[in-house]
């Protein structure tokens, strides 16, 4: 994924969110957290409706036809995603 981090379930965002839901069956790192893919959800609290999805996926690796979330990728609310580990 072009050396940048996966996003998994429980990583941040640039607006305070945080990644809730991800791959039914996939999993990744030393927590084997979840990977998130494109269409998962996101929170942000500060900001109405407090859920929103993550709009961007990397094409080159899919997780049941869904492209993977890596680090830098964005959410429908403009937040940028943050990678905790890996």
């Amino acid at each position: 994924m072009n050396g940048k981090k996966q996003i998994v379930v429980g990583d941040t965002t640039s607006h305070g969110g945080k990644v809730v839901s991800g791959s039914p069956s996939s999993t990744w790192g030393p927590s084997e957290m979840p990977i998130a893919r494109k269409g998962d959800k996101v929170t942000r609290p500060k900001c109405a409706p407090h859920m929103f999805e993550i709009a961007e996926g990397y094409d080159g690796s899919l997780d049941f036809g869904s492209p993977i979330a890596v680090e830098g990728h964005k959410t429908t609310c403009g937040a940028t995603l943050i990678a905790s580990e890996q």
